[in-house]
């Protein structure tokens, strides 16, 4: 039977629709109505970028004294819990003195609490430094802005790669199955370290076409623990846990090793930034007197923890999470942002950019330099001490027959008979400092490799200067220290190809990059 539409019922149909696609793109953060609409009051969006080459303002377009901030369930918030006195202000709090009323809200979902922030329901945005590199260039593109303002934490030691008996090294993993909580920590951690060995693409393709997904890092523990999976990237306690329940297994690599490629930060939106940067300077500056606090009592960290019912995480297990995190203080947040390409935060940013970039989540190559707004830390010089408080790191020469944790076979280009490096081949070995710079408590074999052609002493004596280039190229350019870095010239004597055709001659003309876990800083 057919059903006629009376007049003015397509107009009616017309505005339902209209209505139906703004519900959509209010939901997903794409447009915020309620900004649009006048609803909101004073947290109604603006659309103009925050300029962060103009000093930060002494007053914003509409000031407010409340801030609101996604976390999850992390024990790395520590600093502005304690600074809170829990999920939200309480009297007499380091932020209630400073007259700001600061509400914690817990968002455990990780593409939920980016569209929290989309959405104009939080102000900062508590995330890692490789997820932002995906969220931000995606919100970019939207025409979104929002800028990481503060580095809360390092992971050292609290996230790791863990395989069954027989899985010595990252190279070990080709044709295993991992488990992983996928575009996570977790999945840059495992993506990264594939990168930095010496498996080819195929083999790191064929480790993610057979991974098991997760919804978190705890549950790749358990299905290792039981036996479901070769390989795990897990959290710890439960990767540690996990470990001792299968008998013969071992921790691959971890952020330990990787101390300086996982970075908690705090991301916060321009409409936010414009209306209070004074509130924001605040709760930045109040953060940061929460970890000092923390440093002269962390019992009291452990005890507030465990009163939050929905973190669930006891004091005692709080205390163990909080040993494998270095809470930052102003030093590491000034080390950290830095200044340009030369900056931890731009070396970890440009990294899960490629990861992004392979897996066709971002497109083209987005300016990090927008993705930042330094003007907060520098704002808090002399506040705080610019002395860093973390001991340099002491480098040992692995032990005689150690198994590398990767190794890496680089294709590094020299003048003919000669061991000056050419110019094309500098990109390469600055990946290679860039591997360095993440994985800093990590030693070095840089060993020089030739094919049979020509004298063998020949061979040997220039496949050992070329190292020595390589190396002393890192000194000079990244300031590694000599004792980090460990050369070898090989000649011809270990190839991994005939030598009686171009094709292998030109495999064995290789330079290998050997990667240790420094023993001294286990």
């Amino acid at each position: 039977m057919a059903i006629r539409i009376e007049k003015g019922g397509w107009a009616f149909i017309f505005v339902l629709g209209l209505g139906l696609v703004g519900y959509s793109l209010d939901r997903y953060g794409v447009v915020n109505l309620s900004g649009l609409l006048g609803k909101g009051g004073e947290r109604a969006a603006t659309k103009s970028a925050v300029d962060t080459s103009k000093p930060l303002p002494t007053t914003g377009d509409k000031e407010s004294n409340e801030v609101r901030v996604r976390v999850n369930i992390w024990v790395g918030c520590v600093g502005g819990l304690v600074a809170n006195g829990g999920l939200d202000t309480a009297p007499g709090s380091i932020y209630d003195k400073k007259g700001i009323k600061v509400s914690f809200k817990i968002i455990d979902d990780w593409t939920e609490g980016t569209a929290a922030l989309a959405s104009n329901n939080v102000d900062v945005m508590l995330t890692t430094a490789d997820v932002w590199a995906k969220d931000y260039a995606q919100l970019a593109e939207k025409g979104f802005h929002a800028r990481a303002v503060y580095m809360v934490d390092w992971s050292r030691g609290a996230d790791g790669v863990i395989g069954k008996q027989g899985v010595n090294s990252i190279e070990d993993l080709a044709g295993k199955s991992v488990a992983f909580a996928p575009y996570t920590p977790s999945h840059f951690l495992l993506w990264n370290g594939l990168k930095t060995s010496g498996l080819t693409t195929e083999q790191r393709t064929e480790i993610f076409a057979k991974a098991v997904h997760t919804k978190d890092g705890i549950e790749p523990a358990t299905l290792f623990a039981q036996q479901k999976v070769d390989a795990a990237v897990a959290w710890d306690p439960d990767m540690s846990d996990a470990v001792a329940k299968r008998k013969g297994s071992k921790k691959i690599y971890d952020t330990r090793v990787a101390n300086r490629l996982i970075a908690d930060i705090l991301v916060v939106s321009d409409r936010f930034s414009n209306a209070s940067p004074q509130t924001l300077r605040k709760f930045l500056e109040g953060w940061l007197e929460g970890v000092e606090f923390i440093k002269q009592q962390p019992s009291r960290a452990h005890t507030l923890i465990g009163t939050i019912k929905d973190f669930n995480i006891p004091a005692d297990l709080a205390k163990t999470m909080l040993e494998g995190v270095r809470l930052s203080d102003y030093a590491d947040n000034k080390a950290f942002f830095g200044q340009g390409a030369g900056s931890d935060y731009h070396n970890i940013m440009g990294m899960a950019q490629d990861m992004y970039r392979e897996m066709r989540l971002v497109k083209g190559v987005p300016d990090l330099e927008g993705s930042v707004d330094r003007r907060y830390v520098a704002g808090m010089e002399g506040k705080f001490s610019s002395t860093s408080t973390e001991a340099p790191i002491e480098y040992k020469a692995p032990p005689k027959g150690a198994t590398p944790i990767a190794t890496q076979r680089r294709a590094i280009y020299f003048e003919t008979n000669s061991a000056a490096m050419s110019m094309d081949s500098r990109a390469v070995v600055d990946e290679i400092g860039g591997m360095m710079r993440a994985y800093e408590n990590t030693v070095v074999d840089i060993d020089g490799n030739s094919d049979a052609t020509g004298s063998r002493e020949v061979n040997m004596s220039l496949s050992r200067e070329r190292a020595e280039t390589v190396k002393s190229y890192l000194m000079k350019k990244y300031g590694y220290p000599a004792n980090r870095m460990r050369t070898a010239g090989n000649g011809p004597d270990k190839p991994i190809d005939n030598n009686d055709t171009p094709e292998g001659r030109e495999k064995n003309r290789r330079t290998d990059i050997k990667i240790y876990a420094n023993p001294a800083g286990q």
